[in-house]
C-alpha cells in the first residue's frame, strides 16, 4: 500500500488511526495531532462476493498494520438507527433498552457516547464486527457518526448566535440538526431520490417552525451530488449557506470538498 513519505509506520505511535464503517463500505485515515502536513485517506467498497463482516475481516489483515500501536484509534460507525438521550435519563447499565425502545428488533452490541455536556448517543453495531475490531485494533474507541458532526454544529451555532439548522449530505443519507440555544433535534435520513431527500429537510424545517426569511439553513458534505435538493431549498429558504471547515490538518480544496465531514470534524476536533 502507498504511504506518503512523511508517514513511517515504524513509528506508528506518533500517529492517529481512524477506520469508517458505512453499511456498505470502509474508510480510513492516518493523521498527526503534532504535524498538520501529515495525512492520508483510502476508501474501498466492500461488494457482494462476502458478507459484510467478512470483508472488514479481509481489509484489515490485508493490509496488515491496523493492529499497531498508534497514539490513538478510532472507529466510526454510520446507521441511521441511533438515539440521542438527555443525560438526566441515561444510564449505561440501561443503554439496550433505551435504544430498543426506538429500534425494537435489531440485533448488535449497544454502545454510547458523550456528543455534548448532558447529551449521550446511543446506538448498535454488527456483534460479530465490534468484537473483531476490538480485538485487531490498538485499544480502540468507538463513535457514531452524529458525534462528530453534532460537536462541530454545535460550536458553529454558539459562534453564529443564530437559530439554524445544518444538514450533511453523506453515504445516501442525509443528517440533519437543528439548534436554537441549544439543539433541538437530530436525525439521519436515506437520501436516495431528489424529492424524498427535500420532503425530509422541508418537513423538519416546518416542524420546528423556523422562519423561512430569518433562519439559516448551513449545507455541508456531497454538495454536487444533491444540486437539485438544494436548488430547491434555495428556492423557499433565504440564507441557505455552506458550513465552514476550519481542520486543524492541512486539506486541499479537493479534500475538504470530497472528504465526509464527520471525517473533517474530527480533524477539527484534534
Amino acid at each position: 500500500m502507498f504511504l506518503p513519505e512523511n508517514i513511517d509506520l515504524a513509528h506508528a505511535e506518533n500517529y492517529d488511526l481512524s477506520i469508517r464503517l458505512t453499511p456498505d463500505g470502509f474508510s480510513f485515515c492516518i493523521y498527526s495531532v503534532s504535524d498538520p502536513t501529515v495525512f492520508y485517506y483510502q476508501e474501498t467498497g466492500m461488494g457482494s462476493k462476502f458478507t459484510y463482516t467478512e470483508s472488514v475481516k479481509r481489509l484489515i489483515f490485508d493490509l496488515g498494520f491496523f493492529s499497531q500501536p498508534f497514539r490513538s484509534t478510532k472507529a466510526t460507525v454510520v446507521s441511521p438507527q441511533f438515539t440521542l438521550v438527555p443525560g438526566k435519563f441515561f444510564d449505561r447499565k440501561r443503554a439496550k433498552a433505551l435504544f430498543h425502545y426506538n429500534f425494537h428488533e435489531t440485533d448488535g452490541k449497544i454502545l454510547s457516547d458523550s456528543a455534548l455536556e448532558g447529551i449521550h448517543i446511543v446506538y448498535h453495531l454488527d456483534e460479530e464486527v465490534h468484537s473483531f475490531l476490538s480485538r485487531n485494533l490498538w485499544n480502540p474507541h468507538f463513535y457514531h457518526q452524529s458525534t462528530h458532526l453534532l460537536k462541530l454544529f454545535a460550536t458553529r451555532a454558539v459562534e453564529r448566535g443564530d437559530r439554524c439548522c445544518f444538514v450533511d449530505f453523506h453515504d445516501r443519507f442525509v443528517s440533519l440538526f437543528a439548534f436554537d440555544e441549544g439543539l433541538l433535534t437530530a436525525n439521519m435520513f436515506p437520501a436516495t431520490h431528489p424529492q424524498d431527500t427535500l420532503y425530509y429537510i422541508t418537513s423538519a424545517w416546518e416542524k420546528l417552525a423556523f422562519d423561512q426569511s430569518a433562519d439559516s439553513l448551513l449545507l455541508s458534505g456531497n454538495l454536487d451530488g444533491h444540486s437539485e435538493v438544494i436548488d430547491e431549498l434555495s428556492r423557499f429558504i433565504a440564507k441557505v449557506e455552506q458550513t465552514a471547515l476550519h481542520p486543524k490538518t492541512n486539506l486541499s480544496g479537493e479534500q475538504l470538498r470530497t472528504l465526509p465531514t464527520d471525517i473533517v470534524a474530527m480533524l477539527c476536533e484534534s
